[in-house]
């Protein structure tokens, strides 16, 4: 083939290479955490005030359909059910993240209200020790509580997302 008939050769005569799976599964699971990432931040904000809604719920699963299809929009061999199985994995993880993110806050707060001795705690250090604090404190199975409510209203929020994207 010479050079004029490379020219004339259109770009949708051109077949892309098939992504392997392993690279479609990568492009959906980075959507779906890069999609939870405000809905994460609104979560830990509102877990700081003091309010837990579903509303939190409703944008993490949204965010994280939103994403996983924008990064693999172009992907032929990505179906629905691995996207929605992606996200659901990522939310739960999330969920967890968020709500141990929001303890350690408070705990933070509390431990270093009552410091007698001046010593400050940092809120990752609360992060990272989390389960000792919370097994010397003995609110652990107050965390536990409060991760099942997390986790309802997570699941209230998307199935009413999963739904209305699902109406479109």
């Amino acid at each position: 083939m010479d050079i004029m008939d490379r020219e004339n050769i259109a770009a949708e005569d051109i077949m892309p290479a098939e992504e392997s799976t392993l690279l479609i599964l990568g492009k959906a699971l980075l959507g779906a955490m890069l999609g939870a990432i405000p809905a994460m931040l609104l979560w830990v904000v509102l877990g700081k005030v003091g309010y837990l809604a579903a509303i939190s719920g409703f944008f993490m699963m949204a965010g994280e359909i939103i994403a996983c299809d924008h990064f693999t929009r172009k992907s032929r061999n990505m179906n629905i059910q691995t996207a929605l199985v992606i996200c659901v994995i990522v939310m739960i993880i999330d969920v967890y993240l968020c709500e141990r993110f929001v303890w350690s806050w408070e705990l933070c707060d509390v431990l270093n209200e009552y410091s007698e001795d001046g010593y400050s705690v940092g809120i990752f250090d609360c992060f990272k020790n989390f389960s000792e604090i919370t097994e010397v404190l003995e609110i652990q199975a107050d965390f536990t509580s409060s991760l099942v409510k997390s986790y309802l209203f997570a699941v209230l929020g998307a199935v009413a997302g999963v739904m209305k994207l699902a109406k479109k």
